[in-house]
């Protein structure tokens, strides 16, 4: 069990709370589609390194190979010429002056210029904490949507991700430990299974060498699933399997009696704490457009609409909630997220709430932003004399917002402008819960809603498939 503690302490403790560890030791890799860039990038210089690795050691080998074939026929030879003691020359020569260069091939350092480059890309690898928080992201994404496991495994969120490469044994592996560690044996015992089938069918014994985990390791991880579920019967044969392996295995020796006690004689079974219960039931409720009143109109009510109208759908009269299409261009969108780039910064209040970095610009530093915030204004009919920063929210792996119901800002905020700067492939859907209403992420577009009695409260569904960017413009 030393093997499920390690793993499970170092890596998953974040559960606990809900949040990282130490967001300061961090890369936002996670919380971040503009940050997995870097990841990308990163990626592809160690494989360029380890190429460059195996060019040396391969030039270093082609010199070995030499040196033995030239031995080799010296040998053959010299078993032929025994007799020929001129021949003698030629072997106290290549013994004299060879086999010292063969030597220095031997105590040769391989590869110091890519080891170097190795220990560099070492200090730029993803934290503990960026990996706490990829596995909470999936944990959150599965939760919500129901996901299957052997569907995730195989890439399959819908019909088009056919060409997605397959998990491993180790993905799945790490994601059962998660969930026995949070004592969700079934979907525990769900991913130990797929870790088990890609282990036996795609591991080579070449790849287990190297691996930082063995199949006793994953045999052990599935008897305390079954266990957990009451499965003890199952328990006991991964155990019995685990013993032919390893007869003295002092954990297993011990749990053997303990499960033929639990067979004879069951406990009451404990159920998994539910988690993600709100977000669940906001982002998988199926919400009925209402008919009546509510309109979809071109606007031009202001000087600058009457040159460009734009095409607006009111989604709620109370609160006013309504969305405007192609309120921002491609070319504008492009420019704006640019200026955020460099501002992307992870917000630490935020960040049991907001799986995102969020870059802060103001309309005195940027053309783009003073064109964007006097266009809602223009819209809105806000005063001019109110906030003139922009939010800029770059999301991640199973990017979110969700605040609590309860939770009020300090601040009150008589509005909201959000623009769409991308769409979401899957999830991302902005939800008025009170109000039964699901608004989808259309690139361009702005979504503006009234909060004048400080009562509405929006959720972000977590973001499924795609990059999500949105800009944010709070008016009071």
């Amino acid at each position: 069990m030393l093997f499920l503690f390690v793993v499970v302490t170092a890596c998953f403790g974040f559960l606990v709370k809900g949040e990282p560890l130490s967001a300061t030791e961090s890369y936002d890799f996670a919380i971040s589609s503009e940050s997995q860039l870097s990841l990308l990038k990163l990626k592809e210089t160690h494989v360029n390194n380890l190429q460059s690795y195996k060019k040396v050691l391969k030039k270093h080998l082609q010199k070995i190979r030499r040196a033995i074939k030239q031995s080799e026929e010296l040998l053959k030879s010299t078993k032929t010429s025994t007799r020929n003691l001129i021949y003698g020359y030629k072997v106290l020569r290549h013994l004299h002056n060879d086999w010292p260069q063969y030597f220095r091939l031997l105590k040769k350092d391989l590869g110091l210029e890519q080891i170097a480059v190795s220990q560099k890309l070492l200090t730029q690898q993803p934290t503990s904490v960026d990996f706490e928080e990829s596995m909470g992201a999936m944990h959150r994404l599965q939760t919500v949507y129901n996901l299957d496991s052997y569907a995730m495994t195989e890439g399959f969120i819908d019909a088009k991700d056919r060409n997605i490469k397959n998990w491993s044994a180790d993905e799945c592996l790490m994601l059962g430990l998660m969930y026995l560690f949070l004592k969700d044996y079934n979907q525990s015992e769900n991913w130990l299974e797929l870790a088990l089938y890609h282990y036996d069918d795609n591991l080579s014994p070449e790849v287990l060498k190297i691996k930082l985990w063995n199949y006793p390791n994953l045999l052990e991880s599935l008897v305390e699933a079954n266990k957990g579920l009451g499965r003890y019967l199952e328990a006991k044969k991964y155990a019995n399997e685990l013993l032919s392996i390893n007869p003295n295995h002092t954990y297993m020796l011990t749990q053997l009696p303990k499960l033929k006690h639990l067979q004879s004689n069951p406990i009451k079974l404990t159920k998994p704490k539910k988690v993600f219960q709100l977000q669940k039931e906001i982002c998988s409720k199926r919400y009925r457009r209402k008919s009546g009143v509510l309109v979809c109109r071109y606007v031009d009510w202001t000087q600058f609409l009457k040159l460009a109208p734009l095409k607006m759908e009111e989604l709620s009269m109370k609160p006013h909630i309504s969305i405007f299409y192609g309120f921002l261009g491609q070319k504008d969108i492009e420019v704006l997220k640019n200026a955020s780039r460099p501002k992307l910064q992870r917000v630490k209040h935020l960040s049991g709430n907001c799986s995102c970095k969020i870059g802060n610009l103001s309309s005195s530093s940027h053309d783009v932003v003073r064109k964007v915030n006097e266009l809602i204004l223009d819209i809105t009919g806000f005063p001019s004399k109110g906030n003139q920063m922009l939010e800029v929210i770059n999301y991640g792996i199973a990017g979110n917002y969700n605040p609590e119901d309860t939770a009020k800002p300090k601040i009150h905020n008589k509005a909201n402008a959000f623009i769409f700067l991308e769409n979401a492939g899957k999830g991302g859907e902005i939800v008025f819960p009170s109000r039964h209403l699901k608004v989808r992420p259309r690139k361009g577009s702005m979504l503006f809603w009234e909060n004048l009695k400080n009562s509405v409260i929006y959720h972000q569904c977590p973001i499924l498939k795609g990059n999500m960017w949105v800009a944010n413009k709070v008016l009071n």
